[in-house]
């Protein structure tokens, strides 16, 4: 699985959770923007969030949220060891 850098930030963030669950929502310029646990300030999504859910590692929860799968698990385990 070939991930960019911005897409392991994605899923680091989505980790800090205990659920792995990460929200998103529109900005008023119409962005699509992530609202990571702990964090005041949300990060843009960019073209990440398809991606990462056609790659498997993110899932679309019904409440503006994805959560990570089990390979986005894995994924961040990898990328956090450095491999």
């Amino acid at each position: 699985m070939r991930l960019s850098t911005h897409d392991l930030q994605i899923l680091d963030l989505a980790a800090v959770s205990l659920e792995g669950r990460i929200g998103f929502g529109i900005s008023e310029e119409g962005t699509l923007q992530l609202y990571p646990a702990g964090r005041a300030v949300p990060v843009p999504a960019g073209d990440t969030l398809p991606r990462l859910e056609r790659l498997g590692c993110l899932k679309r929860e019904i409440n503006q949220s994805y959560v990570l799968t089990p390979e986005g698990w894995e994924a961040v385990e990898l990328a956090r060891r450095g491999q």
